[in-house]
């Protein structure tokens, strides 16, 4: 039974596993095996493809390892400046009590909010230390930071310990999931009530390739009892247009993840 092949465990749990995945492969076959200890990029492809695959498969993780931020850009550079340094000295949640060190040792107990009108004190202090607008009286300091850095502040604080993500991208990635469900091309792959067919979601495995232990996770694998076959099916989220897919497989080496799946399910 494929099933029992399938580790069935937290998606951390599969990734934490110390075996290398069809992207470890990949980048050790394009750059080297000096990748093995590189730095890990979240970067704009793999984030959007993750928010698609638990929009389509897990919409319970959604509000836990996400959030949808409002500001659809990031403020000029002073205001981020200011701004960063306020969240800096916020060390406790929303709603919690958080305190800050003051002149001579003093401490300063304050609430934390996701509104800057409660951090007047904590703005002209950055302000300050940044060394910009010093021209401006305090209440134009205050009113340019508020308006134009709010959204950038009420995002970066909710989304402590989630991923966060603008606007755009949420739509995007919405809108992207949507289509996958109910276009006919590839609405089958989420349809559970097939006569005779078994669809396993986000099947992951250890497999060996050439006596080395490697991990995977197939976004879907469609069992097709009646005919006999297996459908493994994973989706592509990149940018690039459809024209140029052919390239694209060669260029992140997309054989080398069909390979794996291809020995996993045999």
């Amino acid at each position: 039974m494929i099933q029992d092949h399938n580790l069935k465990i937290p998606e951390q749990d599969y990734r934490d596993l110390d075996y290398p995945s069809y992207s470890m492969l990949a980048s050790i076959s394009k750059q080297g095996i000096d990748v093995v200890n590189g730095v890990k990029n979240k970067g704009f492809i793999l984030k959007f493809g993750s928010l698609v695959d638990d929009m389509c498969f897990d919409t319970s993780v959604l509000s836990t390892k996400y959030y949808a931020g409002q500001a659809p850009k990031n403020p000029t550079k002073n205001v981020k400046d200011i701004v960063d340094i306020v969240l800096l000295a916020i060390n406790a949640p929303i709603g919690s009590n958080n305190t800050t060190s003051g002149l001579l040792g003093s401490k300063r107990v304050q609430t934390v909010t996701d509104d800057l009108d409660s951090y007047d004190l904590a703005i002209v202090a950055a302000a300050n230390k940044v060394g910009v607008y010093q021209n401006y009286t305090e209440d134009k300091l205050l009113n340019t930071v508020k308006t134009a850095g709010q959204e950038y502040f009420k995002d970066r604080l909710s989304a402590r310990g989630k991923i966060l993500i603008k606007p755009e991208m949420w739509s995007h990635a919405y809108q992207t999931a949507e289509t996958l469900i109910t276009h006919p091309f590839s609405s089958k792959y989420f349809d559970p009530l097939q006569i005779g067919v078994e669809i396993i979601y986000q099947y992951k495995f250890v497999t060996t390739v050439n006596g080395v232990k490697t991990k995977g996770m197939l976004d879907i694998v469609m069992v097709d009892h009646k005919e006999k076959k297996i459908y493994p099916i994973d989706l592509k989220t990149g940018e690039p247009p459809v024209e140029l897919f052919n390239e694209v497989i060669l260029m992140h080496k997309y054989y080398i993840q069909g390979a794996l799946y291809k020995e996993a399910l045999m």
